[in-house]
């Protein structure tokens, strides 16, 4: 199943796509990655793939993923959460709603382990950090609901990268990525 993610809130028209062929076998590309030319230090970011210039329609940031559940998940945690926050999944016995949850808490000033919390400028809207930790939230509580059984395991999976994605995407506008 695709998913649908925003890595800025750049509304500039992409200039670049960068695509990350496929690494298993039977899926041609992981993820196609649109960017305009002053976000294209994000293809640097994600290593080494295959880029292509030209027109590459559709808007800067928006990522279409095409791996499985928990590769997307592993893709939060190493490329977003744990530079955020220092949580880190392995901490938390490979739990994932803990590991959620425990990000969510060090936004909210909960808990004092993990990397120094960036300072707000006063003239900066504390919106999208509080719709981050709302989503981080959701994404928590699908994740526990999921794993009780409450949830059929599809649909669960499509709230919890549902949220994650929207609490990346708030984060990336709070950047003003």
């Amino acid at each position: 199943m695709p998913v649908l993610r925003q890595i800025t809130a750049c509304a500039e028209p992409a200039a670049l796509v960068l695509v990350r062929a496929g690494r298993r076998r039977g899926r041609a590309v992981d993820y196609r990655m649109a960017m305009c030319r002053r976000h294209r230090w994000l293809a640097e970011r994600s290593g080494g793939r295959r880029s292509t210039p030209g027109p590459a329609g559709g808007r800067c940031g928006t990522v279409m993923d095409y791996r499985t559940y928990d590769e997307v998940l592993r893709s939060h945690y190493e490329q977003w959460l744990r530079p955020m926050t220092g949580s880190v999944i392995e901490d938390h016995g490979d739990d994932v709603a803990a590991t959620l949850r425990a990000a969510h808490d060090w936004l909210a000033g909960e808990h004092v382990d993990g990397p120094t919390r960036p300072l707000v400028p006063p003239a900066r809207s504390l919106m999208p950090l509080d719709g981050v930790r709302a989503a981080l939230d959701q994404a928590a509580r699908a994740t526990e609901a999921l794993a009780a059984g409450l949830m059929e395991e599809h649909h669960g999976q499509v709230h919890v990268l549902a949220a994650l994605a929207l609490a990346e995407t708030l984060d990336a506008l709070g950047r003003g990525a």
